[in-house]
């Protein structure tokens, strides 16, 4: 019997200009759901990259591997960029050693702390305490689209309470909820129940963890599904999608059925060049914009169904 570790991932790395960041983003985030590591010059691990250059480290599934390399070199080739791309075979043991390398405390919003669940401090009044352990799901509230998605829907809660809602009878909906980070965070803020969809049984797995390590197991569901027409329980007083703009509007129709009349929709990563698109196609449904927010060069659009 081998005593190899089992390959969970497959690391692709590159270095490529820092400028060209922003026109790869969409695309790494299609190809690595499972997150990635962005480092330049100011980072520990990476002083050996000159200021002008980044280094990109995705993670993808072995089967995956193929068609990812091919993507990448594609969209590098159209931006003119030569650039050599190393692959690397990951055990979760490697993975979750990473993650800690670079996962450390922080807050968002007015009241939000989220906490790797290796370094958890103490309870804090009036803050709530999210701790998160990445294993191989996307999600960990540092990039700027999870925590668009965060902000809102602490302003949603807050908004609908002082509005007389009782949270505890809305259900949420978190479409492609990667470490069920949102999820956790509406049933803390008081919503009564929330359903979280993956495509992704190894991100089911890294979510049901965070729900163990925050307590929660009894309060969200985990659902496989590619469609949120098909989760059981529609329409929902919450729905969530934190997803690149090209899925969003592929499933737009379908979100929006999931939306309860009078209930919200929270979109999250949409590139600010996409802003426009987007809302005219969800507008055009009758939906009415509650808020736009900002977050470097990511924005989230709030959405309430009449």
């Amino acid at each position: 019997m081998s005593d190899a570790p089992v390959v969970d991932a497959v690391e692709l790395r590159t270095v490529v200009p820092a400028a060209a960041l922003q026109d790869l983003e969409p695309l790494l985030w299609l190809l690595s759901p499972s997150g990635m590591l962005t480092e330049d010059a100011g980072c520990l691990g990476a002083r050996d990259l000159a200021p002008e250059l980044c280094r990109i480290s995705l993670y993808v599934a072995p089967m995956e591997v193929d068609g990812a390399l091919e993507s990448l070199r594609a969209e590098l080739q159209r931006l003119g960029i030569a650039a050599e791309i190393a692959c690397r075979d990951v055990a979760r043991e490697d993975w979750n050693r990473v993650w800690k390398q670079h996962f450390r405390p922080f807050t968002a919003g007015r009241r939000i702390r989220i906490e790797p669940s290796w370094m958890q401090g103490p309870d804090v009044p009036g803050v709530v305490r999210i701790a998160i352990d990445p294993g191989l799901a996307f999600g960990t509230g540092t990039h700027e689209t999870t925590r668009l998605a965060l902000c809102t829907v602490e302003d949603w809660a807050d908004t609908s309470r002082e509005n007389g809602l009782d949270l505890s009878s809305i259900t949420m909906l978190d479409v492609g909820t990667g470490s069920a980070i949102l999820c956790i965070l509406a049933v803390m803020l008081g919503v009564g129940h929330a359903i979280g969809t993956e495509i992704d049984e190894d991100a089911v797995d890294s979510a049901g963890d965070n729900l163990q390590i925050n307590h929660l197991s009894d309060r969200i569901e985990l659902v496989l599904a590619e469609d949120p027409g098909t989760v059981p329980g529609a329409p929902f007083g919450l729905v969530v999608a934190n997803i690149i703009s090209s899925v969003l509007l592929s499933l737009k129709d379908r979100l929006v059925a999931a939306t309860a009349p009078g209930g919200s929709l929270v979109l999250s990563g949409i590139l600010l060049r996409e802003v426009d698109d987007v809302a005219a196609a969800f507008a055009a449904t009758g939906l009415q914009l509650v808020r736009t927010s900002q977050d470097g060069e990511w924005a989230s659009l709030w959405w309430r169904r009449p």
